[in-house]
């Protein structure tokens, strides 16, 4: 076995490991440990060929050309196998494709570092590159060595990448690349940083300690750079979310403040016509159907405003109360806002928005007179309890995660029930759903952080 076929073999066996630590918190298809094991079991498969090729085509190898060509074209292999195993964007995939091929690539220069400075600039790693034969039957002590090195090497590169960069890829979350620009000059300083290592190797002063070690820390250095550029993304692409939700929901308080505005200066109005009116019951006359029903839906509107000590979640139920008192909806809430301070905005306009959502849907299939919603959020021990019932026509089946099943003609909740369980579980609590004499009850159950966490 030639030693760069070896070197091949690893080399898809390090990037797995990278790519594995990188799309774990994403979302998994069905059998993902099955799936990703077939991935390992074929990418390894597919560096057998290249073999053919250092046998049949001897001019194209061993050089820095085909070499580098060699491994971007395994790397690319990777991507659809990441596809295949993960629920996720093509972006999103071959985001955490290039994070793992730059953390493999850091990590191989840690290793060439070490292995440099012990052999003092004959590092093992760079003869793998060569057309030469490994003897197994002279392993030593020497050769332990080298080897619990270079696994001591990956070991802390990959926990040192990981716990910096690859933790900011939270679970269960579809993150978003806002510059794609950016990203594909991360790509291309990364390929470019590959072929310049093969150039250095193949044609650079070998002998020489001091520009072995200088070229594995430049290495190096350019690769921490490229994981910070392009983690970069993902927070400017979160800041940039947030920054869109926080003009939303401004926008949203700017909306209910004039709605509230003018429910006051129409309650004025309708004050002042009282005094007239209230003369005329004096003089015996009683106030016209359309007079009261004037001063009933300016009062109702008025009372829509929703106070619960937490901006977000006043923003969103008096939204959905103006909503109700539009479509003859009876909407009852209490809720003590300060238990869900703890929860991002974005997450709480979210939930709420979607759940209130639902159960304005459900009830407008039912008779007016029994369109009611009813809210309740507190706190319990050290966990928030929301409960949301509301009334419903027709019947309702659950999938088998326990979810209710979108209708064509009716949704009864389940547009958007998914986004409610993702976000519910994303915080550690659980859902529950259950219907009892025509009425529709969800429990949201979600423990409360601990500050000193």
């Amino acid at each position: 076995m030639s030693s760069l076929l070896l070197y091949r073999i690893l080399f898809m066996a390090e990037l797995f490991t990278a790519e594995f630590l990188y799309i774990f918190p994403l979302r998994k298809r069905k059998m993902f440990g099955l799936r990703f094991t077939a991935c390992v079991a074929a990418g390894i498969l597919l560096t057998l060929p290249f073999l053919l090729v250092d046998v049949l085509a001897p001019a194209f190898a061993p050089n820095a050309y085909f070499t580098s060509f060699t491994f971007l074209l395994l790397f690319a292999f990777t991507v659809p196998m990441l596809k295949f195993c993960c629920d996720e964007s093509w972006l999103n995939v071959f985001f955490c494709g290039i994070a793992a091929y730059t953390t493999q690539h850091f990590a191989y220069g840690m290793a060439n570092f070490i292995l440099s400075a012990v052999e003092w600039g004959k590092s093992p790693i760079v003869g793998m590159y060569f057309d030469t034969k490994i003897d197994f039957s002279e392993f030593n002590l020497e050769t332990l060595l080298f080897v619990l090195l270079y696994v001591f090497a990956y070991f802390i590169s990959y926990v040192l990448l990981y716990f910096t960069f690859g933790k900011r890829i939270k679970r269960d979350e579809r993150f978003k690349v806002r510059s794609m620009s950016v990203l594909f000059l991360v790509v291309a300083a990364l390929f470019v940083n590959i072929f310049l290592n093969c150039i250095i190797i193949y044609y650079g002063d070998s002998e020489s300690i001091v520009d072995t070690l200088m070229h594995t820390v430049y290495e190096n250095i350019c690769c921490f750079l490229l994981l910070y550029v392009q983690f970069g993304l993902i927070e400017r692409g979160t800041l940039e979310s947030e920054l869109d939700f926080t003009r939303t929901l401004l926008s949203e308080t700017e909306r209910q403040y004039n709605l509230s505005k003018e429910s006051i200066d129409l309650i004025n109005i309708k004050c002042h016509d009282l005094r007239h009116q209230i003369r005329a019951i004096g003089a015996g006359k009683g106030l016209s159907d359309e007079a009261v029903r004037e001063i009933e839906g300016a009062i109702s509107i008025y009372d829509a405003k929703v106070k619960t000590d937490n901006e977000v979640l006043d923003v969103i139920l008096t939204e959905k109360s103006l909503k109700c008192a539009k479509e003859g909806i009876e909407l009852t809430c209490v809720a003590d806002g300060t238990a869900l301070g703890f929860m991002a905005n974005a997450d709480l306009y979210a939930l709420f928005g979607n759940v209130l959502d639902n159960a304005i849907n459900a009830v407008m299939d039912v008779h007016s007179s029994e369109r009611t919603i009813g809210v309740v959020v507190r706190r319990v021990g050290e966990l928030v309890s929301v409960n949301v019932h509301n009334c419903y026509e027709g019947n309702i089946d659950f999938d088998e995660n326990g979810l209710p099943r979108t209708k064509q003609s009716h949704d009864f909740h389940g547009f958007g029930m998914k986004s409610i369980q993702r976000i519910v579980r994303q915080y550690g609590g659980t859902l529950s759903i259950t219907t009892k004499d025509r009425i529709f009850i969800l429990n949201l159950m979600i423990p409360i952080p601990n500050k000193t966490e």
